[in-house]
């Protein structure tokens, strides 16, 4: 339908039309008919076509609109076309969910004549008058006709509101609509809901003429009528931005009350002086005519007052009201006076406070919180030099302290955004003042400066301060110093001010209060550089609040924090596994954080934090994590030996369980390993009933400590045990979990799930009991290597030159490597290097002619399953030459040991 839309707005073609579905729709339930109506170029051909083609004329779009509505709203409306479809039998009074009928948009003597009802009214009571009246484009023409056709002249909208009330709110108020509105016995003191009569609208909208005015006082409108507000037209008017005197004028010659007062004590005076576009001629007027000058209102504002907080500040006004006797020293509610507003305006001129201290106002006068208009200036929006320098000059008090014992100089370090701020702190420390005055919480200006979190000109401020005198190790009540505020401002945390605080000897307060790494860490976007720059400056990186919470916890909790941040704390010694008061390490930390980065918690848990350590509650981080519901997190988790045990019943999903199966698929490929013919294995067990297993010394060695007297006690020790216990030893030994394979064979958590932690922990205790009996810790393995543990153990043998028991020989050359691997990497021994598969020598000569470096790229591949690219000697031709090897040697990129080294942990990542 956009298609069909756009086509018909640029061309309007039938032939366009007969390529579509002409009664589809658009989601807002508009069919072709409906935009046609609503194009404005739309031709009655086209309209012709679409009703001959059978498109339902009365159809309606999710507001309830006809196509009828739609054409009484085109700026380009065709009475041909609306015939037209009146005559096809177009619903005349049918509404829209407002309740509008296609009347309220246009008025069309047509309509009317075909039966429309002319006193049809929206659900807001707004009949077709209304719409006129309110219209930009109003027709008196239009007006007539309704009248003439018996539409309720005084008909009142769901706010009370007459036609007349709409047009003298129109801007383009028309003299000649409300002439005939009052002559066809419009009541002309009706009054809307808020009490106001048409003499108060007119008087607000700002193109009304003198004349329209006069119309509506002629008429016998009530000039004095009151809003619900108690404001009369005099009010109003002196409101508005663009009232001329002579309206202002012709009220007060026709008897309204020029001192009423509104229901809350104000004069058309005080709305006059608020008025950023008043003439002096108008307060002049009202002053001659006996308006009270000091009238007060509720809070006890003078005229004097509004003027001095008037946006655009008039001297001239101000002036005229001091010479007729406004009293200059009155205050209002919370003692403020002229004074006090004029220096909070930020376009207040030097001039107009220069003339309110020649005419004696009291310049330490304070408010209620203790602030002099030398403090209210400081505070300034845009505060000036000058005037601050003229109220100095002029003697107000200095050393006065307003609110929590703040001077003039803590105001202005509170506000140092102006290109005067620095003029102004430097007047301010010039002239006297104390420089290290504390306000109620102990801190001083440089305190401020230093939390103030918006300040462009932070870095000059501190330098100036410095430079005057100020105490740079001073403490507040929290014995924390300029540097901490530095720290934990939010958001201008400068590394410049940072290093300059530590320049101006702090560094001995640095290394003393050890804490002050944590509030850095506490910031909304905390810096990288400051916390390098604090580190190599001496900072204690272990130190904990009171609350055991160390910088790791602060920084993970933060949701702004970068992994170069955890790296560098990571890097810089701090205790990973650190635990606060209630018991969570940081990885519970990250597990609140909703915006967890993946990347953080693979660090962490690269870096060695435990992922089942538990809190107070007896929550692990793993468990937490898990009602994040994020797949990627889950099985990261799950991946890094996250026990799914710790886990209520009702916590382990499906997913879950598939993401753990998954994850441990290491058992299939154990389970090959183990059942795998002599190729593989290099060893045998036994039980007391002659079973036979097949083993591998490597990971046996491996996963015993590498101590071969262990080994031997443990093969001993399988010739007493029955063949099930001694498959349980090995399973553990293999993959961490005692006879995983056997339980998770045909797993079915809604069924078995209580069965499988049952025969978990019994098979536990059986494998715990043979271990106990050799002499060997088995919590040795889940504790320093993880249920994964195997997948290290390769990782470390493969620097272990020792451990390794296979050699490649070539251009007279050797090469290391582990049996084990190079079995499992091949998919045929006999293929990979032309040998008899009986041979089970350690020792072989390659064959395919290839260069020396080539086979160590070779080797290379089969533990990393990638190329050595940062080798400077590994040449394109090299490549090549590998290529052709991969081939050659049959490798497996899927096989055994690259599921075991590759599937869950990136090898070089480990390396590194």
């Amino acid at each position: 339908m956009d298609s069909f839309q756009i086509n018909i707005e640029e061309n309007n073609k039938i032939e366009y039309l007969k390529q579509i579905d002409i009664n589809s729709k658009t989601y807002r339930n508009e069919s072709a008919l409906h935009l046609a109506c609503q194009n404005q170029n739309i031709s009655i051909e086209t309209i012709k076509y679409l009703i001959e083609k059978g498109i339902d004329i009365n159809s309606k779009t999710y507001r309830n609109e006809t196509a009828l509505h739609f054409i009484c709203q085109n700026k380009n409306i065709s009475i041909e076309i609306i015939k037209l479809l009146i005559e096809k039998g177009i619903d005349i009074n049918s509404k829209t969910d407002r309740d509008e009928t296609a009347l309220h948009f246009k008025l069309l003597n047509y309509l009317i004549e075909k039966g429309i009802d002319i006193n049809s009214k929206t659900y807001r009571n707004e009949s077709a008058l209304h719409f006129i009246c309110q219209n930009q484009n109003i027709s008196i023409e239009i007006i007539k006709i309704l009248i003439e056709k018996g539409i309720d002249i005084n008909s009142k909208t769901y706010r009370n509101e007459s036609a007349l009330h709409l047009a003298c709110q129109n801007q383009n108020i028309s003299i000649e609509i409300i002439k005939l509105l009052i002559e066809k016995g419009i009541d002309i003191n009706s009054k809307t809901y808020r009490n106001e009569t048409a003499l108060h609208l007119a008087c607000q909208n700002q193109n009304v003429s003198i004349e329209i005015i006069k119309l509506l006082i002629e008429k016998g409108i009530d000039i004095n009528s009151k809003t619900i507000t108690c404001q009369t037209a005099l009010h109003i008017a002196c409101k508005n931005q663009n009232i001329s005197i002579e309206i202002i004028k012709l009220l007060i010659e026709k008897g309204i009350d020029i001192n009423s007062k509104t229901d809350y004590n104000q004069t058309s005076l005080h709305f006059a002086c608020q008025n950023q576009n008043i003439s002096i001629e108008i307060i002049k007027y009202l002053i001659e005519k006996g308006i009270d000058i000091n009238s007060k209102t509720e809070y006890n504002q003078t005229a004097l007052h509004f003027a001095c907080q008037n946006q655009k500040p008039s001297l001239e006004i101000i002036k005229y009201l001091i010479e007729k006797g406004s009293n200059i020293n009155s205050k209002i509610n919370g003692n403020k006076s002229a004074l006090h507003f004029a220096c909070q305006n930020p376009n207040s001129s030097i001039e107009i406070i220069k003339l309110l201290i020649e005419n004696g106002i009291e310049m330490n006068s304070k408010i209620y919180e203790n602030e002099t208009p030398l403090h209210i200036a400081c505070l300034n929006r845009n505060p000036s030099f000058e005037i601050i320098r003229l109220l100095i000059e002029k003697g107000i008090d200095l050393h006065a302290k307003g609110n929590q014992n703040k001077t003039a100089l803590h105001f202005a370090c509170q506000n140092p955004n102006s290109e005067n701020a620095i003029q102004i702190i430097k007047l301010l420390i010039e002239k006297g003042i104390d420089i290290n005055a504390k306000i109620k919480s102990g801190a001083s200006a440089l305190h401020i400066i230093c939390g103030n979190e918006s300040s462009k000109f932070a870095l000059e401020i501190i330098k100036l301060l410095i430079e005057k005198g100020i105490d740079i190790n001073a403490n507040d009540i929290n014995n924390q110093t300029s540097l901490h505020y530095a720290c934990k401002n939010k958001i201008n945390p400068s590394i410049e001010f940072i290093k300059y605080l530590i320049e101006k000897e702090l560094i001995l307060i640095l290394k003393q209060q050890k804490k002050k790494m944590l509030y850095i860490l506490l910031n909304q976007n905390p810096s990288f550089e400051i916390i390098k720059h604090l580190i190599e400056q001496g900072i204690y990186v272990n130190a904990k609040t009171i609350l055991y919470l160390s910088a790791l916890h602060l920084a993970c909790q933060n949701q702004n924090t970068s992994i170069e941040i955890i790296q560098l704390l990571i890097e810089k010694g701090i205790d990973i596994n650190s635990k606060d008061i209630n018991g969570r390490t940081a990885l519970h930390f990250l597990s609140k954080n909703y915006n967890s980065s993946l990347e953080i918690i693979e660090l962490l848990i690269q870096k060695g934090i435990d992922i089942n350590a538990k809190n107070i509650q007896n929550e692990s981080a793993f468990s937490i994590l898990i009602h994040f519901k994020r797949k990627d997190l889950t099985e990261l988790m799950i991946m890094n030996n996250g026990n799914i045990f710790d886990l209520k019943k009702n916590e382990i999903t499906d997913e879950i369980i598939e993401i753990f199966l998954k994850v441990n698929s290491i058992n299939e490929d154990m389970s090959k390993l183990l059942n795998s013919n002599d190729n593989f294995s290099d060893i045998q067990l036994q039980s007391n009933n002659y079973s036979k297993f097949n083993a591998h010394k490597l990971i046996l060695l491996t996963r015993l400590n590498n101590d071969v007297i262990i080994l031997q006690k443990f093969i001993n020790a399988c010739k007493l045990k029955p063949k099930e216990d001694v498959e349980i030893a090995l399973n553990f030994l293999y993959t961490g979990f005692p006879n995983f394979q056997q339980i998770y064979q045909n797993f079915n958590p809604k069924t078995n799930l209580d069965l499988i932690i049952e025969t978990e922990k019994a098979n536990e205790k059986k494998m715990k009991k043979i271990f106990k009996e050799i002499g060997f810790d088995s919590n040795w393995i889940e504790s320093k290597k993880g249920r994964k543990g195997i997948l290290k153990d390769f990782h470390h043998l493969y620097h272990q030159e020792s451990s390794k028991d296979f050699t490649i020989i070539i251009e007279e050359k050797e090469i290391k490597i582990h049996k084990l691997i190079l079995f499992a990497r091949s998919e045929l021994f006999k293929g990979m290097f032309q040998l008899n598969i009986q041979d089970f020598s350690n020792q072989v000569h390659d064959y395919s002619k290839k260069s020396f470096e080539t086979i160590n790229q070779l080797i290379y591949f089969l533990y990393h399953d990638e190329f050595d690219n940062e080798k400077k000697d590994f040449t394109k031709e090299m490549k090549e030459e590998f290529e052709d090897l991969k081939d050659y040697y049959q490798l497996n990129p899927n096989s055994i040991i690259d599921l075991i080294l590759r599937r869950d942990l990136d090898l070089n990542l480990i390396l590194k």
